[in-house]
């Protein structure tokens, strides 16, 4: 769940678990405890037998504390919203499991479906009253017969498999990863604007900067200025991103299948003012500095982008960033 759910939130996908589903999970789980405590207990009592002293594992007494403790742990999870159970959704549950009705059947006698019945309603709520963009990790018969007592178009249903590369797709798509680096480098470019002073340069790394001349030396006031240096004075915005390359990172099992370890380059555009350092060769053979700024123009920056675990961790440029004229 929680690399489903991270990989869900890069794609831009929410993942939702009813809480009725979560229950029924907290129930397998506490079931698969008390076989391990059996089980466990009887070895050690083999063991014991043979002369061989071991400590029984540490399980939790109680049931309860098992579920507890999972559902707390579920909840937990980045990126997961447990899809609480509605008491309307609940009586309707009840009703179709009680008359049989929607996905109420019996197995081996006993009436059962209410479940079903009962959290499905509740994620069509959710949903705002379709399940056509909902995906559902289940391949149950019950979800259709339930969706054609209510009158709706059911889920599109995956198992794990399917879904995962379904995510994958759209986490390397160009929109999302558009997304991503646009997000990333705002908050860069917030932070240095809080962090910045007029005689500080501002802590972004774009490489050189490169431009028709004319460009960057129209507002020196020397007669015959030649170019010393470029630096950043400030930087407003991200613009856009463009170009983006994907060459996936060659560390751990998964990095040739997961886009969430991954080595990006793109071009990123940025609107930015930048100091502009001249110098002139005075009459008597000496040096004369200057300095003048050049305000409000597109940086084009190609960077080499590093992704871990779905984040953006690092950057460089590639080659020194383009600079033209808004």
């Amino acid at each position: 769940m929680r690399r489903i759910a991270a990989l869900a939130a890069d794609a831009g996908v929410e993942t939702w678990v009813p809480e009725l589903v979560a229950l029924e999970w907290a129930e397998h789980l506490v079931r698969e405890v008390e076989t391990f405590r059996v089980a466990a207990k009887s070895a050690v009592k083999i063991m014991s037998a043979a002369g061989i002293k071991v400590q029984p594992p540490v399980l939790p007494s109680d049931g309860q504390d098992v579920a507890e403790d999972f559902l707390r742990e579920l909840e937990a999870v980045p990126g997961v919203t447990i899809v609480k159970l509605s008491g309307d959704a609940a009586r309707a549950g009840l009703r179709d499991q009680i008359m049989q009705t929607g996905p109420g059947r019996k197995k081996q006698g006993v009436k059962t479906g209410g479940s079903d019945s009962a959290w499905l309603r509740d994620v069509l709520v959710k949903a705002d009253g379709s399940l056509d963009d909902v995906v559902l990790l289940s391949q149950d018969g019950d979800v259709q017969v339930t969706c054609k007592a209510l009158g709706v178009a059911p889920p599109q249903m995956m198992n794990w498999g399917h879904f995962n590369q379904a995510l994958f797709r759209l986490v390397k798509s160009p929109q999302v990863l558009e997304r991503k680096i646009t997000h990333y480098f705002s908050s860069l470019v917030g932070d240095s604007k809080g962090a910045h002073h007029d005689c500080a340069e501002p802590e972004m790394d774009l490489g050189g900067f490169e431009a028709d001349e004319a460009l960057l030396l129209a507002g020196s006031h020397q007669h015959q200025p030649e170019l010393n240096d470029v630096t950043l004075r400030q930087v407003y915005e991200v613009l856009d991103v463009s170009d983006i390359r994907m060459a996936y990172a060659t560390t751990g099992e998964e990095a040739g299948d997961d886009p969430r370890n991954a080595t990006l380059e793109a071009t990123v555009a940025f609107r930015a003012d930048l100091n502009v350092s001249t110098y002139e060769l005075t009459v008597d053979g000496g040096v004369e500095m200057g300095w003048h700024p050049v305000d409000d123009v597109r940086v084009a920056s190609s960077l080499i982008i590093e992704v871990s675990e779905g984040e953006i961790r690092s950057y460089e440029p590639v080659d020194s960033s383009r600079v033209t004229r808004m």
